[in-house]
């Protein structure tokens, strides 16, 4: 109805700031390992992470880092712009970068100490159970670069980075398809049973591939979410947890074993099923959602924190990098965990009658088997595994994220989540940053028996652009404008309780009916 709009308007020039000490470190640590590999290549061991962490010869590689090599010095030199060279925190001079990387509190310590911190965990676990032996070992077979990237210690090449393919059936017709998207996109569009059309037939996802190290499968990565019963939150963990428990991150309630689920992470991306149908006259649903989970990592480095008042409201806003956002399903799926044939939880037809929900309304954690038995993935015949295990399906990153905390009732979802999604739509305008790029999401916290809501704006980048810190400044003069821009939104429109034009848009379909213009109108006029 108004095309003019969607056109109209004045497009600022792409900028990139070559002063980014962030993308710059991570340069520097790939330039210093390839170095001291290319000195020890058997060390680095076909990519296994066995010698370099497990039998610690990174030790080594810190204590030639330490000795501060010349050769290195000139190196980076020749690698680095001149305008990074003396930014703070990079200083290749003086070496300056070796406290960020593997001071007392560095990040590369941080990521050693952390899988360290797990594996005396799973061993512990494991004299206990068969199952955990067998985590132990998967755990232990981690690749060494992807686990440095992980970390945030090497850069990632290419926008997005973690990109999986739903792949064709290898007993299908042959037929050359790219079916790629990002796995926070993925784990909705290419679950199994999700259908996809493309050169005009019809795939429909079936399996969960598994990931391949030294040309062997290894078991699925998979991770461990629960929700509590007294404040509802979702707690995540990527180690299994114990017969001690543990307590609920937000509210201290005990949470046992028992209350967390098993996630997989479908690193390796998805395969169809074998038979391929025409495009049907009706849109394929696309029936599978996924949520949006701050959880928040303790060794996040901290960029900034100020605080100012914004009408009688004092009001604290912090940035941080490498921090830790999660995407996970909000539906569950019966995978085999031999071949990785999967059927989502509503794919009735597909469940034995006895095996649906249970009276009150909670799922079976396995079904012995399907109505029919199923095909490896492969095509090769049945499959010797006659049971499907459930479990959700997730993807964790690392990012920039900024923190928004208002001193004032915050104790309503639905204001929250709707201011949350005036000042993100905002914020994109404001700054000229690719909507897509920049998300939100609200952290719950309860204190003294009652609940507010803290703000997450976070870059969709895994990694990290640095849009998000741009809205954290000392004088707190993008946050006043993205205000008053998200008040001009809200004014301009006359729906009730939202549309397209203020606050919906297709990644928030979930939530759409807790959004309420004119409750986020309320509460930003406070800040006036």
């Amino acid at each position: 109805n108004n095309p003019e709009k969607m056109i109209k308007g004045v497009i600022s020039p792409p900028q990139f700031c070559l002063q980014n000490e962030k993308i710059a470190k991570r340069h520097i640590y790939a330039v210093a390992l390839s170095m001291w590999l290319k000195e020890h290549e058997e060390v680095y061991n076909g990519n296994n992470i066995r010698l370099f962490i497990d039998e610690k010869r990174y030790a080594d590689f810190l204590q030639w880092l330490r000795s501060e090599p010349q050769e290195l010095k000139e190196l980076l030199k020749r690698s680095i712009p001149q305008e990074l060279q003396c930014v703070p925190g990079v200083e290749l001079d003086s070496f300056g970068w070796l406290e960020d990387f593997c001071g007392e509190d560095g990040r590369f310590m941080n990521l050693v100490r952390d899988y360290e911190q797990n594996v005396r965990h799973l061993e512990e676990l494991s004299n206990k159970s068969d199952e955990y032996k067998k985590k132990l070992s998967s755990y232990k077979k981690k690749e060494l670069i992807k686990f440095l990237v992980s970390g945030n210690i090497l850069p990632k090449y290419g926008f997005p980075v973690d990109v999986v393919q739903l792949r064709q059936n290898i007993a299908s017709k042959e037929k050359t398809l790219d079916l790629s998207r990002d796995l926070s996109i993925a784990i909705a569009e290419y679950a199994p049973s999700a259908e996809v059309v493309a050169d005009g037939e019809l795939y429909t996802s079936r399996y969960i591939k598994k990931p391949i190290i030294n040309k062997a499968e290894k078991d699925f990565d998979i991770a461990y979410f629960a929700t509590c019963q007294k404040c509802d939150e979702i707690n995540f963990r990527d180690m299994p947890v114990g017969e001690e428990g543990t307590k609920c991150a937000v509210c201290g309630n005990d949470l046992s074993a028992w209350d967390f689920r098993e996630s997989i992470e479908p690193q390796a991306g998805f395969i169809a099923e074998e038979e391929v149908r025409k495009v049907p006259r009706e849109m394929p649903e696309h029936k599978h959602k996924t949520e949006d989970i701050y959880i928040g990592d303790k060794n996040a480095y901290p960029i900034a924190e100020y605080s100012y008042e914004l009408g009688n409201i004092s009001v604290k806003i912090r940035s941080t990098a490498n921090d830790s956002m999660v995407v996970r399903s909000t539906g569950t799926f019966y995978v085999c965990e031999e071949c990785g044939y999967t059927i989502a939880d509503d794919e009735n037809n597909k469940l034995k009658s006895n095996y649906r929900d249970y009276k009150d309304g909670s799922k079976p954690m396995c079904i012995k088997d399907a109505k029919e038995k199923h095909k490896g993935s492969y095509g090769k015949g049945p499959c010797s595994n006659t049971e499907l295990k459930r479990y959700y399906l997730h993807h964790e990153f690392k990012t920039d994220v900024a923190k928004i905390d208002f001193e004032t009732d915050t104790s309503d979802f639905s204001t929250m989540l709707s201011v949350a999604y005036a000042l993100l739509n905002a914020f994109a305008i404001e700054m000229s940053i690719e909507r897509s790029d920049i998300k939100a999401c609200l952290k719950r916290e309860d204190c003294d028996l009652r609940t507010s809501y803290q703000i997450i704006i976070y870059d969709a980048v895994p990694g990290g652009a640095g849009h998000s810190r741009r809205l954290v400044t000392e004088d707190g003069e993008v946050l006043r404008r993205v205000i008053k821009r998200a008040m001009e939104n809200m004014e301009r429109c006359h729906c009730d309780p939202s549309c397209y034009n203020c606050l919906r848009s297709y990644e928030n379909q979930r939530v759409h009916k807790s959004l309420d213009r004119k409750k986020a109108l309320e509460f930003l006029q406070k800040l006036v």
